[in-house]
């Protein structure tokens, strides 16, 4: 590990708060704290900006009892991500944060993007078409519902009103 000194810093003597741009990388959308260090190996002579996640600072402050030693919450949280429980990257408030497990962290995520593009898909589907998920008169099974045959009112799955429109029994 390279060994870190304290030196003059002409360009900023103090961290800087930032918001990171908009889009899809690792940093986007997260609200982050700047500053330069000076470290001996780096090529710019000696100085290297340096970024710190503003989430996960806050989980420092408010995820861990405050007795505890800071090398002992340091290292704790070296190997978790701090997720946001409502998925909104700027919202640090210390009932939306919480430290977990990468892997955890990675699962929360992916069900949490599911959950979200589902929600869409539905609400574009009650937007364009004005039709809802439900369950089916006939068959009883979850189906985008029709309402274009007369007397079925919104209540037949496709397949049941083939079924119904052919004469043959529907198994319930």
């Amino acid at each position: 590990m390279e060994a870190y000194h304290l030196g003059e810093n002409r360009v900023q003597p103090y961290a800087r708060f930032e918001h990171a741009k908009a889009g899809h990388g690792s940093g986007a959308g997260y609200e982050r704290w700047r500053s330069t260090e000076h470290r001996p190996h780096t090529t710019r002579a000696g100085r290297e900006d340096v970024y710190v996640a503003h989430h996960r600072l806050l989980a420092v402050v408010e995820c861990y009892p405050i007795d505890e030693p800071i090398e002992s919450v340091l290292d704790d949280l070296a190997g978790k991500d701090v997720h946001h429980r409502n998925g909104i990257k700027w919202d640090n408030r210390a009932e939306n944060i919480e430290p977990v497990d990468h892997g955890e962290h990675a699962s929360i995520t992916q069900q949490q993007m599911r959950a979200w593009a589902e929600d869409e898909k539905r609400e574009h589907r009650q937007h364009t078409d004005g039709v809802t998920d439900d369950a089916c008169a006939g068959c009883g099974e979850s189906a985008e519902l029709l309402a274009t045959s007369p007397g079925f009112a919104g209540e037949r799955c496709l397949e049941c009103a083939r079924q119904e429109c052919d004469g043959e029994p529907i198994e319930v």
